[in-house]
């Protein structure tokens, strides 16, 4: 039907955006539909965390934890859409972490 068209639109259409904390930045990161991996969100954090060459892992490392803003852990390997909300805030250890 004309309705499930339009709402179909709409999901391929969605963008999200996340908020990704790097030791002392907040990153916000657009996932599009959310179907990456958290690792994958873990390791754009890491990049952007350089604002300036987008290499953030020279000095960072790797993701080696990625939990909710509560403190809970997440599984790196989990769907991003199928464990967070559009809009929320993650926070990433890293291997290089002080």
């Amino acid at each position: 039907t004309a309705v499930d068209a339009v709402e179909n639109r709409k999901k391929r259409e969605e963008c999200w955006i996340l908020k990704v904390a790097v030791k002392d930045k907040i990153i916000e990161v657009s996932c599009g539909e959310g179907r990456q991996q958290l690792r994958w969100l873990g390791h754009v954090g890491i990049a952007r965390y350089d604002e300036e060459n987008g290499q953030g892992w020279k000095e960072l490392g790797i993701p080696v934890a990625i939990s909710r803003a509560n403190g809970s852990k997440l599984n790196g390997g989990a769907i991003i859409r199928e464990v967070l909300k559009n809009g929320d805030l993650v926070v990433v250890e890293t291997s290089l972490d002080a």
